[in-house]
């Protein structure tokens, strides 16, 4: 019973939580390397700001979406992998 209905029973609220769970874990460490980092992207972001010095500040920028966007699809693939009678309808554009 386990395994048949409350495992897949619970998976969407779980690919939900793992989706909402990993915009929180970037936000959280971008913020953590701008108050206390003296290395990453946040870092280089913010003081690349500080000095004016735009270039990086559109660099950072892009590759923090970049990374950000990457892992939100490696746990939309896994879940799907996991949940193969869940249909994910594309938005017409």
């Amino acid at each position: 019973m386990f395994k048949d209905i409350v495992i897949p029973g619970s998976l969407p609220s779980i690919a939900s939580g793992l989706t909402i769970g990993m915009g929180n874990a970037w936000f959280c460490l971008v913020t953590a390397e701008i108050l206390a980092g003296r290395y990453g992207v946040g870092y280089l972001t913010w003081e690349s700001y500080v000095t004016s010095n735009y270039p990086p500040i559109v660099m950072g920028m892009l590759l923090i979406g970049c990374m950000g966007a990457f892992s939100s699809w490696v746990v939309s693939r896994a879940m799907a992998a996991l949940m193969p009678w869940r249909v994910i309808k594309k938005q017409d554009s």
